[in-house]
């Protein structure tokens, strides 16, 4: 079977790249209309039978993607995502599209990922846009006004996730920046959860933040640890554990997911949190390279679509990973705490001077301000009609929610009828 084949090489990949691994088109028509695709084929209507994408694969010669994944092993709890995905496109292609599956980028790290995606060395992979502003300066744009969206651990975060994707898609100057650089945007914001701070010592006030060094990873990061008090520097990933063990940084502004993964708790386990407007949020993509763009139609679209399956997984990730993080930030005696009053007007002047500049800029649109709150608005009806609610604040999350009985479908097959499939391979 194609998925016991899939996991026969995830355990080969991962015991081959374990020395690597300690060391992490247009909207409407994404990749249909590539002139080198040449007879590309037809299609199949999303949300098809199996039996009918049967019938339009029939005849297509068998291919391989490369897909670097997000997670930086496959024995990471972000894997699941990245394996859901593999499995889908492997099943509902019946083993025609075969998906081989990398972890921890080994053959092209985060500074060369275009080039790779480009010339073919690389089909599909996660990449961090938000590092080359020069070059994804809608992207860095839409970063810079994720304080606006709202921070609350578990329909909160269904909503901000939503409201990017949805602005992210429908932005002329996001896709036209992929396209320029001949990239194709399967998930061109990949779920993002809430940033939290974590610091080796506690203190939440602009007194404690003042002359900390903490790590950043956007420029609206920057400009906030500044106004804090703070000084920026920016780290990989990679090397921010070893920074925070020995105290060249005093803090960083990180997901909870790839703080759980890089086991940031043991050295610093005091979190920060704002419990109203978030931080500011990082995200990544996930792109596809020429390869994917000379495929048939329906091949594109069975990779385009197997995403959705993925986001079954991933979304179930983000809520668990807040309320785990506060576990192991107390099991490792730190300070759970809100940032003090004087730090959240800091990072409200922040969040209303970062949206004044996007609106000035026009990359977003000019009035990407009014447009950003009518999809908040509307996503938040969304998610209290699909039944998601909160049961309870951040630090309480122990006493309400289970990650067992949390079905994130229901929302991410929302999200892709209303939003996503409008964007398929044609």
């Amino acid at each position: 079977m194609a998925t016991s084949s899939l996991r026969a090489r995830l355990t080969t990949a991962g015991t081959a790249l374990a020395s690597v691994l300690a060391l992490a088109g247009c909207a409407g028509s994404v990749g249909g209309d590539d002139a080198s695709a040449g007879d590309s084929g037809d299609g199949f209507a999303y949300g098809a039978s199996q039996e009918e994408v049967d019938a339009a694969i029939e005849g297509l010669d068998p291919v391989e993607i490369v897909f670097q994944a997000s997670a930086a092993s496959p024995n990471s709890e972000i894997a699941t995502s990245n394996i859901a995905f593999a499995e889908e496109v492997e099943r509902r292609s019946g083993g025609q599209i075969d998906v081989e599956v990398l972890y921890g980028h080994p053959i092209a790290g985060y500074d060369e990922v275009y080039d790779a995606l480009v010339d073919g060395r690389v089909d599909i992979s996660y990449t961090n846009p938000i590092y080359d502003p020069d070059l994804f300066d809608g992207f860095d744009a839409l970063t810079s006004i994720t304080s606006s969206l709202p921070e609350s651990p578990m329909a909160g975060e269904l909503v901000a996730i939503a409201a990017l994707t949805e602005t992210a898609w429908n932005s002329e100057e996001i896709m036209g920046d992929f396209e320029a650089e001949g990239l194709v945007p399967l998930v061109p914001v990949n779920p993002p959860g809430a940033y939290f701070s974590l610091c080796n010592e506690p203190g939440n006030s602009l007194p404690d933040w003042k002359g900390r060094q903490v790590r950043i990873g956007s420029t609206v990061h920057s400009d906030l640890v500044s106004a804090m008090g703070g000084t920026p520097v920016s780290l990989e990933y990679v090397e921010t554990y070893e920074a925070l063990q020995r105290k060249t940084i005093d803090c960083t502004m990180i997901v909870m997911s790839a703080a759980l993964e890089a086991g940031y708790f043991d050295i610093a386990p005091n979190l920060q949190y704002t419990g109203g407007m978030a931080l500011p949020r990082n995200f990544g993509a996930m792109l596809a390279g020429s390869k994917y763009q000379s495929l048939p139609t329906a091949y594109q679209q069975i990779i385009f679509d197997a995403w959705q399956v993925s986001h079954y997984e991933g979304l179930v990730r983000v809520p668990t990973d807040n309320m785990n993080a506060v576990k192991q930030a107390r099991a490792a005696g730190g300070e759970v705490a809100p940032f003090g009053d004087d730090v959240l007007e800091t990072i409200e002047t922040n969040r209303e001077d970062a949206m004044a500049k996007a609106v000035d800029g026009g990359l977003l649109g000019e009035d990407i301000d009014t447009e950003l709150a009518e999809t908040i608005e509307k996503w938040q009806g969304i998610v209290s009609e699909l039944g998601y609610e909160d049961g309870g604040s951040l630090t309480e999350m122990e006493d309400w929610f289970d990650p067992e009985t949390f079905d994130a479908k229901p929302f991410v097959d929302r999200l892709y009828a209303e939003v996503v499939s409008k964007h398929r391979p044609s």
